[in-house]
């Protein structure tokens, strides 16, 4: 087999539109672990977020999360590597987010951190927010101004930090940010659907992060760990935030119900997600040989 490991994103990719594995996408996780070929994710949730929906794949090796920024075990959600921001520029972007009206979100490692995000602001959270942290079984900590910022207790252990907006709140702040932090920080915005019908508007994650960190940035990483090489990597994805991933990968696989520039970022087109197209990514990547 010319691949030895097929990273796949989560929302939109393994997952149907109910947030579940199909069985015929465990089938094909099954099939692909007894020829050899690994199978990791790489997801924007973090391990805590995604937990759930990688036990229900079977997925036993690894879990890149938080959109490159950590990497876990699959199995119990040991951290094995992360990419922490800058604390200046962690903090430098939690404040401009908290000027511009919006509740920052601040994902940090939660092993050393003892929590995994601290909310900065006095603002109303946004309502895909609050669905979020009640939804899965994450632990939230809050302060109120960015001037209650302490350096040595909120500065360490910040793996991403950013917001969710309606869309046309986004850009402004974005400006501002990309003028006062700049090269410090890699930034990417893209519409959320999974809870636009329910508040009668488009919303908009906002997620920056380390300089030059990614999904792939991690993927690269983990070639190191298991001594692959990246021409022998293949991914899949449907997203923005996939992107990085699909252009780099020896082979990189859209759904069918991707973003045009994903579609435009990868070498091949598959199903779509409500129809085991990540079975059939699976087939295509083991057809190789």
């Amino acid at each position: 087999m010319r691949y030895r490991l097929l990273v796949t994103d989560l929302d939109g990719t393994l997952l149907d539109r109910r947030g579940r594995v199909s069985e015929g996408n465990r089938l094909a996780i099954r099939k692909a672990r007894d020829a050899g070929l690994e199978i990791v994710v790489a997801t924007g949730r973090s391990w805590m977020e995604a937990r759930a929906v990688v036990e229900e794949a079977g997925i036993e090796g690894l879990c890149i999360a938080v959109g490159g920024a950590s990497l876990h075990r699959a199995t119990d959600g040991g951290v094995v590597h992360t990419f922490d921001m800058c604390p200046q520029a962690a903090q430098d972007c939690t404040r401009i987010i908290s000027e511009h009206g919006h509740v920052a979100h601040v994902f940090r490692d939660a092993t050393r951190a003892g929590h995994d995000y601290l909310l900065v602001g006095s603002h109303d959270l946004h309502p895909v927010s609050d669905w979020w942290f009640k939804e899965f079984p994450v632990a939230v900590e809050r302060i109120a101004c960015p001037t209650h910022w302490q350096p040595e207790a909120h500065a360490h252990a910040v793996l991403r930090t950013g917001t969710v907006a309606s869309a046309r709140e986004l850009p402004a702040l974005v400006d501002r940010l990309r003028d006062q932090v700049g090269d410090a920080v890699t930034m990417q915005h893209w519409g959320a659907v999974t809870q636009d019908m329910s508040i009668g508007t488009q919303t908009h994650v906002l997620e920056i992060f380390a300089a030059g960190v990614d999904k792939w940035t991690m993927i690269e990483h983990v070639c190191g760990l298991r001594g692959v090489g990246t021409d022998q990597v293949a991914t899949v994805g449907d997203g923005m935030n996939d992107l990085g991933m699909l252009r780099a990968a020896a082979l990189g696989i859209s759904m069918e119900n991707a973003h045009e520039h994903a579609h435009a970022a990868a070498n091949v087109r598959v199903g779509h997600h409500d129809r085991n197209g990540f079975a059939e990514a699976v087939e295509l990547v083991m057809s190789h040989r």
